[in-house]
């Protein structure tokens, strides 16, 4: 069964105080941010490809009791109490909500950023000491992505090479952090779903590397550098090119690889100068619809 937590707190309570009912739902397909151009002279509308995805939302419905939170049957202060701790959790407006769903016990849990947007009005059952609370969360942000970032590397160049940390992923990835490891000469990494490519002209010396936070679209060089370090800014001298490469460095998208249920992430590293020192390492959170 599916699960959700709101800021650490399980809508499933150990106790009972509240839980989830069935018709609480899994994550929506997001529609497209939809534009058209119509010419005179030519049927129809011309056809656009790369459009953005809309923000969707995601309704729960709770049952709440009159249980505490040592299992105690409180009537109907224990359920004005639980009504009120739901109320102090969904109405948080400082920051977005902490939201963490977990599709089935054995799958990954699944983390997105969330705020509520409509009134919730719940229907209360006095004499039982029971009410049923309906949320609907707006997800600003439409992808899920894994808690924790996955970590992959390659010294193939030259051809197309599977990102297996991204496996099963059907959202693209936005902020990758790339970090390479010299010698390379005139590098330049392509997603071949997409077509979409990032360029790093010039040579990359043997003693140096090169971290490329896709999401930030910052680069920088130095001896070493850590995922998250800084070095001398080399940002003005990265080019990308295909779709989207006016507004992000490179857009890691997952396409069918031998089935509709076997979907993947390849890219193709190039470059020429290399040695067995050369090193392309990614890192990244796998991204889902």
């Amino acid at each position: 069964m599916a699960t959700y937590t709101v800021d650490g707190v399980s809508l499933d309570h150990p106790a009972g105080c509240w839980k989830l009912l069935s018709a609480t739902q899994v994550r929506p397909f997001p529609g497209v941010r939809a534009a058209s151009v119509s010419v005179p002279g030519r049927p129809g509308e011309l056809p656009i490809t790369g459009e953005d995805v809309e923000a969707t939302t995601v309704g729960l419905t709770l049952g709440v009791t009159g249980l505490d939170p040592s299992g105690r049957d409180r009537g109907a202060a224990g359920l004005d109490a639980n009504l009120a701790a739901l109320y102090g959790l969904f109405g948080v407006r400082h920051r977005l909500l902490d939201v963490r769903y977990t599709p089935a016990p054995e799958m990954a849990e699944l983390q997105a950023e969330a705020t509520v947007v409509a009134a919730a009005e719940p229907t209360v059952w006095m004499g039982a000491a029971r009410a049923r609370l309906p949320v609907v969360l707006r997800i600003p942000g439409v992808y899920w992505r894994e808690v924790a970032p996955s970590t992959w590397s390659t010294r193939t160049l030259g051809a197309p090479v599977r990102v297996t940390a991204f496996d099963g992923s059907t959202a693209p990835v936005l902020d990758a952090i790339l970090r390479i490891t010299g010698p390379v000469t005139d590098l330049r990494i392509t997603d071949m779903a997409t077509g979409g490519w990032v360029s790093y002209p010039g040579t990359l010396a043997a003693t140096r590397a090169l971290r490329l936070h896709c999401g930030r679209m910052d680069a920088h060089e130095a001896a070493s550098i850590a995922w998250d370090g800084t070095g001398a800014n080399a940002t003005g001298r990265i080019v990308t090119g295909g779709p989207g490469s006016g507004f992000r460095f490179l857009a890691l998208t997952p396409a069918a690889v031998t089935s509709a249920h076997d979907r993947g992430v390849r890219v193709l590293v190039e470059g020429t100068g290399t040695s067995e020192a050369t090193l392309i390492e990614l890192r990244a959170r796998r991204a889902f619809l």
